[in-house]
């Protein structure tokens, strides 16, 4: 996908770049205008696994080491402390939302109501401190690729960790996403 898009073989690529350089490739292939289908879906791939930084990741890894391993692994201690956080904050909207839905009374919604700013506060409080964790991360990819060039081993593990904890960084963003939307219905 590197190649298709005219990038090179790094972590760390400019979103903009990669969104900069496919209209004009997609233009010189499209299938209605009597190019290649495969191509046109070649290179549609390449953009998408290019654009987003842990599918990016695990492409890398892919070229560099073979097959990626499973999600299992140790978490950093950052993400343990996030996760517990997130949990919270989970449990707290499923909680607030069952009890909204079962209160069939004015004063029952009203008793419940007053905790509904408090609540949507700690998700949105969550969700910015998994943006957080996610820029963190992303500004390693630097790193990512400085370690490539010199200690594989290393540079391994530490695609293996980032890939992990992306995948559920953007797993956490969905639920929380989907727990703001039914706190605000």
């Amino acid at each position: 996908y590197f190649v298709i898009l005219g990038q090179e073989h790094r972590a760390d690529l400019d979103g903009d770049v990669i969104r900069n350089e496919f209209p004009p490739l997609s233009r010189q292939c499209p299938p209605d205008a009597g190019g290649e289908l495969q191509e046109f879906e070649q290179l549609n791939q390449a953009h998408s696994v290019l654009s987003e930084p842990a599918s990016r990741l695990r492409h890398l890894y892919e070229l560099e080491f073979g097959q990626f391993p499973s999600a299992t692994g140790e978490f950093s201690p950052r993400a343990m402390e996030l996760f517990a956080v997130v949990g919270e904050a989970l449990d707290g909207a499923t909680a607030y939302i069952r009890g909204k839905a079962g209160a069939t009374t004015a004063i029952a919604r009203a008793l419940i109501a007053r905790d509904e700013v408090g609540v949507q506060r700690r998700v949105i409080d969550c969700c910015g401190q998994v943006r957080l964790r996610r820029e963190e991360l992303l500004s390693g990819l630097v790193e990512i690729d400085r370690v490539l060039g010199c200690d594989r081993t290393a540079a391994r593990e530490l695609i293996e960790a980032t890939c992990r904890e992306l995948s559920f960084l953007a797993k956490w963003e969905r639920q929380l996403n989907e727990s703001m939307a039914a706190l605000i219905q």
